[in-house]
Order: C-alpha cells, then structure tokens, then sequence
C-alpha cells in the first residue's frame, strides 16, 4: 500500500518536471537546469518504490499461489527482472543525467560543454530504450500475470481489472520506441503510473486485511 502512495508521489514530481524539449541530450541537460531538487526527487522515490516493490511481490505470490503458483513464479520472475534493469540502468542514468546538467550548467567554455553534451546524448540514448523495454514491456508483465491470476483469488475483480489495465497501457508505452517520439505518448506512461499507483494501493489494503 505505502508502495502505491509512493508511485503517485513520484508521478506528481515527475509531472512538475513538465516534458522534455526534445529527446535529445541537450534537451535533457536544459530540461534538469534549474530543476534539479525535482530530478533528484523523481529518482530517489523511483528507487525506494522499486525496493518497497519486493516485499509487496513476495506478499502477493503467498497470497495467489494456491490459485497458480506456475504462474506467480513467472509473475515474481519478471518483477525480479524489471527491478534489476530499472534500478542498474533507467534510474541509474536519470540520476546521472541529473548530475550532469548541473555541470553542464556550471560549464565554463564551449569545449566542455560539448563534451556534457554528447556525454548526456549517450545516456538518453540508453533511457529511451531501457525506460520503454526495461521499464514498461518487462515491468508490465509481471502484474498483468499476477491480475488474471487474481480474477481467480482472493482479490476483487476491480483490483485484478486495474492491473490488468495499467499492464496493458505499461506495454503499449513500452512498444512506442518503434515509432518517432512524440511527446504526447508520454500520456501512456502517465496512465500507466495511476493505475499501476491504483492498484499497488487496492491490492496492499487486501492484503493488511488478510493479514489480519
């Protein structure tokens, strides 16, 4: 449940941050310039989120495994995997990123600021692919499994359909990266995070009653 309110947090500095000017390394390092506190915030919530998530998993496997335990281990399976990517690489390389535009803003001659610039192209570059395949395609088929599952469990078919839909927006962002950017597909992601927040906060109320 603290999972759930820790996402919708998340979101709203993320959201405060406003979209990027293009996706594009300088874009990024003038996006960050000035709002750094934010950055830095996004991605140490991201992070606590991502931790906070591997108890949560643990609990709900428990809960469903009677149901299907084939399928709650490929559920925590993919969970384990997402967790992994995002922490050692998307978040990793949005703090960096973060960092980076503060030197670049601090950056005394066109030399050096040549040098950020082409640093923080490589690491959007890095982003725009793991934040859509890491962190959407394989982050949304551990709960989209774990949902179905819950159609048959002890949940109630509006936590299991929440998921199901936030799994489904989570891919559908997350096969984005085959077409040109657009900013307004960041709307998928956004979509994806409420409902992923909405149910993070459905299924921990079922379960601090189960427990009791």
């Amino acid at each position: 449940m603290l999972d759930g309110v820790i996402v919708f947090v998340a979101l709203a500095s993320v959201l405060a941050l406003g979209s990027p000017p293009s996706p594009t390394g300088e874009g990024y390092l003038n996006w960050f310039s000035g709002q750094a506190t934010l950055g830095y915030t996004f991605g140490g919530l991201s992070i606590v989120a991502d931790i906070l998530l591997v108890p949560a998993v643990l609990a709900l496997y428990f809960a469903l495994r009677r149901v299907n335990k084939n399928a709650m281990l490929t559920a925590a399976g993919f969970f384990g995997l997402a967790l992994a990517l995002d922490l050692g690489v998307t978040l990793i390389t949005w703090i960096g990123l973060v960092t980076l535009s503060q030197n670049y803003a601090a950056a005394t001659s066109a030399v050096q600021r040549a040098a950020f610039v082409a640093t923080a192209d490589y690491a959007v570059g890095i982003t725009s692919v793991s934040a859509t395949v890491y962190g959407s395609i394989i982050y949304s088929i551990g709960p989209l499994i774990m949902s179905l599952v819950m159609l048959k469990g002890v949940f109630s078919r509006a936590t299991a359909y929440v998921g199901i839909a936030g799994s489904i927006a989570g891919l559908a962002y997350g096969f984005t990266v085959l077409v040109p950017y657009s900013s307004s597909l960041e709307i998928l992601l956004a979509v994806a995070f409420v409902l992923f927040g909405v149910w993070g906060l459905l299924a921990g109320s079922r379960l601090y009653r189960l427990s009791k």
